[in-house]
């Protein structure tokens, strides 16, 4: 399908993912728009439920569709599966995952929406202030720089100040370890302040931790204040306090941060501006804070997705070559993770006169089997490659492993040194059985020992045999072995492996025959995959 941009004068048109604590839009500029878990998608969700390609957004003249890409889990449109369902604006799509929403809309022209906001700002100049920063902020959150938030912070303290008369304003924010943290200061004037030390910080923090507001126009006629020492000392007589709020938190009674307000003579404006008003300057403040923080959480993601690409090229890399050969014998080999980076991973070293490979499997998945994965990797070739003995390599993994890692991961694994004069030597850890094709029949290496990592005085011992010309060795993990199926409780098996492994492409068609028993299934574990064959 060919791929069609979006030039600009076209409705704009976009998917928002709304995720716990996360919220960010993608703007369509292309179509076919696709959307899942691959990092090639246009709308990348970081969510291992979510398929790799989940659904596409496709049009047909001005009306949009969205096509279901035989997900695993379903692609739903205001609640109703579809394979292929036509959108219109504010359509709820849901992928079969609990906690994850995606909203579709479509608006002005792409090139103008905060502008014309702007705009209109800037030709309302009968507008009242509480109007005029509505719209400000409204422009603010539709843009998506995270330099305009830091503007929004200080324009909302620029108009309460006018909208008060006071002389300073500060926003406070919450901070875990620390209570209230200074964010942004102004004054009357239009300059910045970075020292608080006379404001009255016993007030921000009843804000803060009661999410009460505190809003007094003279405090000379409050006796009740003379306690506070900060407010008497510095002789203020303006004080006022405002939680600010989402709308999660204001269900739950508690405040993200403080606008706080105060000066040294008796605001003339204050008497005219109602609590109203206040707590509409607090809530749109509470609104651009909370923009903020969803900004902040869509560069984490994206640079945590950054650097998971370069994880997995790094272990893609080590991995090395898919098929190596020597004079007698080659071996082929294919890992495929379920996320990023895996914990499987298969090696192949070439000595003059043996050629010997390793199958890893690592318990769990994601970066701490990858990590662990990778110091194996390490140890085994640095071993292997200086000639140290099978046994001897096995027995020197499991033991830095058990006084490092201490039983908190495993890993099961085979590896497998064929010899010039025909001789194999194997060593099973814990792994899924060997299968042996002696290019007649085919059969399992049930023979195995414990998986390395758990106990430092475990035995292990070599399984010999010959092996003659044209005989093959295959070696899978347990993410091919247990394939679960389209039918539950089924599991592709090692018998369906055995029926493969004589054929002239036994690697592809192993890795094909899993992909068709999963169906519309995504694979829940990785799968990795290596074949030995003496040539001569």
């Amino acid at each position: 399908m060919a791929t069609v941009s979006i030039s600009r004068g076209f409705k704009e048109v976009a998917i928002v993912i709304e995720t716990p604590g996360q919220r960010r839009r993608v703007v369509v500029t292309k179509l076919p728009f696709t959307i899942g878990r691959a990092e090639d998608c246009d709308a990348v969700i970081s969510d291992f439920r979510v398929s790799r390609l989940h659904a596409t957004l496709t049009a047909e003249g001005e009306q949009h569709f969205l096509l279901d890409a035989q997900s695993r889990h379903g692609t739903f449109v205001n609640g109703v599966r579809c394979q292929r369902a036509p959108l219109k604006d504010n359509d709820e799509i849901t992928l079969g995952v609990s906690g994850l929403k995606l909203v579709f809309q479509t608006g002005g022209p792409a090139s103008s929406a905060a502008e014309d906001l702007l705009r209109k700002l800037s030709s309302r100049s009968e507008s009242s202030d509480m109007e005029k920063l509505t719209l400000f902020l409204e422009a603010a959150r539709s843009l998506s720089s995270g330099v305009v938030v830091s503007d929004v912070l200080r324009n909302v303290l620029d108009y309460a100040l006018r909208l008060t008369r006071a002389e300073r304003g500060f926003v406070y924010l919450r901070h875990p370890d620390r209570g209230s943290v200074l964010a942004c200061g102004r004054d009357d004037l239009g300059n910045s302040i970075n020292l608080d030390a006379d404001v009255s910080h016993s007030v921000v923090e009843e804000a803060m931790n009661t999410a009460s507001e505190f809003v007094t126009g003279d405090t000379s006629q409050l006796s009740a204040l003379a306690g506070r020492e900060s407010i008497v000392i510095n002789e203020l007589r303006t004080v006022i306090a405002l939680p600010l709020r989402s709308r999660r938190e204001q269900q739950t009674g508690e405040a993200e941060g403080v606008l706080y307000l105060d000066s040294r003579s008796v605001s003339r404006n204050l008497s005219g501006v109602s609590h109203d008003v206040l707590r509409a300057l607090a809530s749109e403040c509470a609104a651009a804070l909370e923009s903020a923080r969803l900004m902040e959480a869509e560069q984490a993601a994206r640079q945590y997705r950054q650097q998971m690409d370069i994880a997995a090229s790094i272990q893609r890399s080590l991995i090395g070559e898919s098929e190596i050969q020597c004079d007698f014998a080659r071996a082929t080999g294919r890992s495929i993770p379920c996320q990023e980076v895996g914990g499987d991973f298969f090696d192949v070293c070439v000595l003059p006169d043996a050629l010997t490979a390793i199958v890893v499997d690592v318990s769990g998945k994601g970066i701490s089997a990858a990590l662990m994965a990778s110091i194996i990797h390490g140890m085994f070739h640095a071993q292997i490659s200086s000639g140290t003995r099978l046994l001897d390599a096995v027995i020197a993994v499991n033991k830095f492993l058990c006084s490092r890692v201490r039983g908190q991961k495993y890993a099961t694994l085979v590896v497998a040194q064929l010899r010039n004069d025909g001789k194999l030597q194997v060593v099973n850890c814990g792994h899924v059985p060997p299968i042996v094709f002696d290019g007649r029949a085919s059969s399992q290496v049930n023979d195995g020992d414990l998986p390395v990592g758990l106990m430092p005085q475990a035995d292990f011992h070599v399984i010999e045999r010959d092996f003659p010309v044209h005989a093959r060795l295959c070696v899978v993990t347990d993410g091919i072995s247990e394939a679960e199926g389209a039918e539950e409780g089924t599991e592709f098996g090692l018998d369906r492996v055995e029926r493969c492994v004589g054929r002239p492409d036994p690697v592809n068609d192993i890795l094909a025959g899993v992909q068709e028993f999963l169906g519309h299934r995504e694979a829940q574990d990785d799968r990795t995959l290596l074949i030995m064959e003496r040539t001569k």
